[in-house]
């Protein structure tokens, strides 16, 4: 067991091999500086799993698939806030619903919309209350069902949950909070998103490198944002591969705004900054 108060060190093949299992477990490129972030992320899992040494530890990424998903877990860094980056939901509302409503490619189906990283849900949710608007000003083809996908087990669970903390909704707007949030009857300051946006949603866990979790995907929106600055260029090209053949013809790409440039790609229109149309099947 480790004592209480000392940590194993990390020896510079232990920091190698870490640095490699991240690059192929998540994509995820650190560098071998990282000796404290590693440290920090890494130092519960050794404890979780009675482990005295970081050596032992990469024997068990090795071998154990379990404790690579947590390993993962770890690594990842979730942050996020309803209506983050308005300018997109905004744009989304006066431009790309309307095109995609006027399209007729809506008509007898779903409109998909994916959050592709989408830690605790407040992404996705406020795509869902956007989707609620475009319905009210008319475009009836607009029925938007969602899917969320993350590498962190905890953090789809907490968007399945759907409970957010007064300063969580802070971010959305005044208008839309009593017809979207439920206050809760026994907590202060604590909302539930209202049954119809939960209902519209589903949650899972996936890993946009490996693929796995992203079987049957085919979005007319995506949100994949914060999440590319963590890749190199091979892993980063790869990712945008694998959200590209889930994206449909004429469907919308949404980048974060110092991402803007990782996901150029042939097939892929630039429409506004960090926002593309998908021109090409």
């Amino acid at each position: 067991m480790i004592q209480i108060g000392l940590q194993p060190s990390l020896r510079p093949d232990d920091i190698r091999q870490l640095v490699a299992l991240a690059r192929a477990v998540t994509g995820i490129t650190l560098s071998e500086s990282k000796t404290d972030f590693l440290m920090g992320r890494l130092g519960r899992r050794l404890a979780a799993r009675g482990l005295t040494s970081y050596a032992d530890y990469c024997r068990l990424l090795t071998n154990d698939a379990t404790e690579r998903v947590a390993f993962g877990e770890a690594l990842t860094t979730h942050t996020t806030s309803f209506f983050r980056e308005k300018a997109q939901y905004d744009w989304l509302l006066a431009e790309g619903l309307p095109e995609l409503d006027g399209s007729g490619r809506l008509k007898g189906r779903d409109l998909v919309i994916w959050s592709a990283a989408c830690s605790t849900g407040q992404e996705g949710y406020s795509a869902l209350m956007v989707a609620h608007q475009a319905r009210d000003r008319g475009m009836r083809t607009i029925n938007p069902r969602l899917i969320g996908t993350d590498i962190s087990r905890p953090v789809v669970g907490h968007a399945r949950q759907a409970v957010y903390s007064r300063a969580e909704t802070d971010g959305i707007p005044p208008a839309l909070r009593p017809r979207f949030l439920l206050s809760s009857k026994t907590a202060n300051d604590v909302h539930r998103i209202v049954p119809e946006l939960r209902e519209q949603s589903s949650w899972r866990t996936a890993n946009l490198l490996t693929g796995e979790g992203l079987d049957g995907i085919a979005a007319d929106v995506v949100f994949l944002r914060n999440v590319l600055i963590y890749f190199d260029a091979e892993i980063r090209g790869r990712v945008i591969d694998a959200v590209y053949r889930r994206l449909r013809t004429g469907g919308f790409l949404m980048t974060g705004h110092t991402e803007a440039s990782h996901a150029r790609r042939d097939g892929l229109e630039l429409v506004r900054p960090s926002i593309y149309r998908k021109i090409a099947p």
